[in-house]
């Protein structure tokens, strides 16, 4: 069956995810130097792939193919049966990485992030951003920006089959981690390591236009995603006042002491 040699790498938005699978693919042999995405095929979007031409893409690539996914694990976001059919076979079978960050981390990030493409977000100060509603499906629908990170983080946590590692220690563990990542794979990694840098541009950009299209946002013309802004550990201290943090830790403070940020 096609899951046999898939791998998913899941990660809340602004995360770490790409740093990963560049990790990934551009340093072990046995891991094809495509990825694919699994929100690409939700069949309620027109800039989607068919599920046939998804799946027939993906019985076509050699080696271990890493699929990535922001989505949550039940896949409960995928409206047509055979998509939601598809996407829980491939997220069940799959050995996982779960890429997490610093939640406030996250919230900077996705703050600058969005104002590339959102006029509402370019109005916004940080504070108001954080205590936007996250646009989301399903029983996470009327949280918090901060509250669905932590339920993001909650129910990727519960998955078996998953290893879990974090954006601070890709920052500086590189090498460690990425071994980690090669064991608990079960794939061997290059003798000399390349060194992880920074994500290119994104590279579909009808991936783009499903993410943005389920926000409810349309992209500013002209605007450049390919010099985004990519932060640093700790750099939630910047923004941050007070309240934010009160704010932040009433909404979030379970997940982030599991996950061992405070």
């Amino acid at each position: 069956m096609f899951f046999a040699n898939t791998i998913v790498v899941a990660s809340h938005r602004r995360s770490g995810m790409r740093w990963t699978i560049d990790a990934l693919r551009h340093n072990s042999r046995d891991i094809n130097d495509s990825y694919m995405s699994l929100e690409q095929m939700r069949a309620d979007n027109d800039a989607a792939i068919p599920l046939s031409t998804f799946r027939r893409q993906l019985l076509n690539m050699d080696g271990r193919v890493l699929i990535n996914v922001h989505d949550l694990p039940a896949a409960d976001s995928w409206k047509g049966l055979d998509e939601r059919l598809f996407a829980r076979t491939v997220l069940q079978h799959s050995p996982t990485i779960y890429v997490h960050r610093d939640g406030r981390d996250v919230m900077v990030s996705l703050y600058y992030y969005m104002q590339s493409f959102s006029e509402t977000v370019r109005h916004q100060s940080f504070s108001q951003f954080l205590r936007g509603e996250a646009a989301s499906d399903g029983e996470a629908s009327a949280l918090s920006r901060p509250g669905y990170w932590a339920y993001h983080v909650e129910c990727w946590m519960k998955k078996e089959n998953l290893l879990a590692i974090a954006y601070a220690d890709l920052e500086t563990n590189y090498e460690a981690t990425l071994r980690k990542l090669a064991s608990f794979l079960q794939v061997e990694v290059d003798e000399n390591l390349r060194p992880l840098s920074m994500p290119g541009p994104v590279e579909n950009e009808a991936i783009l236009g499903v993410m943005l299209d389920r926000l409810g946002l349309r992209r500013r013309r002209n605007a450049n995603l390919d010099q985004a802004r990519v932060g640093k550990s700790g750099d939630w201290r910047k923004l941050f006042d007070r309240r934010d943090r009160e704010f932040f830790m009433n909404e979030a403070g379970a997940a982030m002491e599991r996950m061992g940020y405070v």
